[in-house]
């Protein structure tokens, strides 16, 4: 559902597609902490509180997707899925990244790298494993070991994040459209992040950044809040019925209210219908 709604550039689409359960509100070792660890021309980030789903059995069947969607990646990696507290997937200008927080055995990690043809390396004074030429393609051909953050990507985005944590280099959070957008939404179980791009910019004029986020609010239903800024009050306040006809379409409860350069939705989802949220976050 997420996926459709950059591909259907509708906003509409990001405000309802992008949420799912959480249990409580973004801190300093949640959705916050991980924007600051990311390049500020990152374009999209998608977040997964794993722990919070794997605690709670109501959200079992959620937590079951995300690790069918994960686990071969994690594994060939030697990261066993249940050590993993939190997932971040992100992309843009040519970066790829994934950062996931937990409690890790390292020994095994080093081991399965070294097993599939990854050698050691290291940049910045963090310790890098590299995929040896020669030796097939790999999507994460870097994997950097950094104790309790394990970052998988490409070069440029595996040091990409390590130039943020290492070099002062500018986060998502520095730029102050993304920090605006983030520092609105409660944290949660999940939580999408896009700045606008050509097609939705043609559709919403004035777009600068949106995102979603959503907490468990019963046993049955997710609580979905979505943030989009725009350059101006008037492009805020020319979008907000085409947003709220199309949440209207797929979520119970809608409601949009505009604040200046923002507009805010809120809305309901039930668990049943969120599990495609948690597929191809990769």
């Amino acid at each position: 559902m997420l996926k459709k709604v950059l591909l259907a550039v509708s906003l509409g689409v990001l405000l309802a597609t992008m949420a799912v359960a959480s249990a409580g509100c973004a801190s300093s070792s949640g959705l916050s902490a991980m924007l600051a660890k990311v390049p500020s021309d990152t374009v999209s980030l998608k977040y997964v509180n794993a722990k919070a789903m794997r605690n709670d059995a109501g959200l079992e069947d959620l937590y079951d997707v995300w690790k069918t969607s994960v686990d071969s990646r994690l594994e060939s990696h030697g990261i066993d899925h249940a050590d993993v507290s939190i997932y971040v997937f992100g992309t843009g200008d040519g970066k790829r990244f994934t950062l996931l927080a937990g409690k890790f055995d390292m020994d095994e990690v080093r081991g399965e790298l070294d097993d599939r043809h990854f050698e050691e390396d290291e940049y910045r004074g963090v310790e890098v494993w590299k995929k040896e030429a020669g030796w097939g393609y790999d999507q994460d051909s870097d994997v950097a070991l950094m104790g309790d953050l394990i970052i998988l990507g490409n070069e440029e985005g595996v040091e990409g994040c390590i130039k943020v944590m290492k070099a002062g280099d500018a986060s998502w959070l520095s730029k102050a459209d993304n920090n605006d957008v983030a520092s609105r939404l409660p944290g949660g179980l999940y939580a999408d992040l896009e700045k606008a791009g050509l097609i939705s910019s043609l559709f919403y004029e004035g777009l600068e950044v949106t995102g979603i986020s959503a907490k468990k609010q019963d046993g049955d239903t997710l609580k979905i809040a979505g943030v989009a800024k725009f350059e101006d009050e008037g492009d805020a306040n020319d979008a907000e019925d085409g947003i709220e006809d199309w949440m209207d379409l797929q979520f119970d409860r809608v409601d949009i209210t505009q604040e200046g350069l923002f507009l805010e939705a809120s809305a309901e989802l039930d668990i049943d219908d969120a599990e495609s949220l948690f597929q191809g976050l990769q």
